[in-house]
């Protein structure tokens, strides 16, 4: 694959995964309303991220996760699995901040022009995150249940982000009514999936990822709720040797790490995702077999 360059001094799991066809799907063809019908995409090859992000310093270890807004949307459960999630898909250290309170007068809001309902521009709220962001952070990502728009021409956004100030922000108004017709977490771990995925696909934007045009990819740009549930819960390889080179994790161990959360979440289709690139790296890694407390309680129940 051309876009991830010259591999002779990437790590020997980034190899193998680029040569088999076990972590490469091919992109479909896009609907006549799907994102690339609609947005010109030139994509980002290895070499253009390489040259534009810049690597965290060294005490800027930890994603941060932090309710804005978020009313019973987000339980302590959930937040612990999402804590999990990001961890493992990232390799990096993951903790939850204490609920961010904006102050409304702060706030541009509109009606939304299809819903015809209360819609907050996430540029606000990413300048509340942006001032509130700790010291150690390698990035902060806002959740909330108000509804989003990132600029006046855009019905909506699930998310925005800056790769500049490494802030973002998703909203999970949209998995629900009067949105979609489906309630949150129709079918078991239906929510859950929704929620992973946003939040990997923003937290990648806040490391410098920009939307692939390589393959299927958590990356792939989405303008729908049907098409963003299209994307796979999982990187092509150009978009896994980006986030390696930056963050510098173990991919085994990775693999390792997300095959168990899947596991314990019954998704095993998603599992056996993992355990396949694990198997194409040509490493072993033992995992825990299990997950524990709250966590396992939300990765497990079947009403959310």
């Amino acid at each position: 694959m051309d876009a991830c360059g010259d591999l002779s001094d990437a790590p020997a799991e980034i190899r193998a995964l680029v040569s088999s066809a076990a972590s490469t799907e091919p992109l479909p063809a896009p609907g006549g309303r799907d994102w690339l019908s609609i947005h010109v995409e030139r994509g980002q090859t290895f070499q253009e991220f390489a040259r534009s992000a810049c690597r965290p310093q060294a005490g800027e270890r930890t994603i941060c996760l932090q309710p804005v807004d978020a009313g019973d949307a987000l339980s302590e459960a959930r937040l612990s699995t999402l804590t999990a999630f990001a961890g493992a898909f990232f390799q990096r250290d993951t903790r939850v901040l204490p609920p961010l309170a904006l102050d409304q007068s702060a706030l541009t809001v509109r009606i939304a022009p299809d819903a015809r309902t209360p819609q907050v521009y996430a540029g606000d709220i990413l300048a509340a995150l942006y001032a509130a962001k700790p010291v150690d952070a390698f990035c902060v990502l806002g959740i909330t249940a108000r509804d989003l728009y990132p600029h006046p021409v855009v019905t909506f956004a699930f998310g925005e982000a800056s790769a500049t100030c490494r802030v973002g922000v998703v909203s999970v108004a949209r998995y629900g009514p009067p949105f979609c017709r489906d309630a949150p977490g129709r079918a078991p771990g239906e929510m859950r999936k929704r929620c992973c995925r946003v939040i990997a696909h923003e937290i990648g934007h806040m490391a410098g990822l920009a939307h692939c045009i390589y393959g299927r990819c958590l990356m792939n740009g989405s303008s729908s709720l049907p098409e963003s549930e299209r994307r796979p819960l999982h990187l092509c390889p150009v978009d896994l040797r980006k986030i390696q080179w930056l963050l510098g994790f173990e991919v085994a161990q990775r693999y390792a790490d997300l095959d168990r959360f899947w596991r314990q979440a019954g998704e095993d289709a998603e599992a056996d995702w993992a355990a396949g690139c694990l198997r194409a790296s040509n490493h072993h890694v033992a995992a825990p077999a299990t997950l524990t407390g709250r966590l396992a309680a939300w990765a497990t129940d079947p009403s959310v």
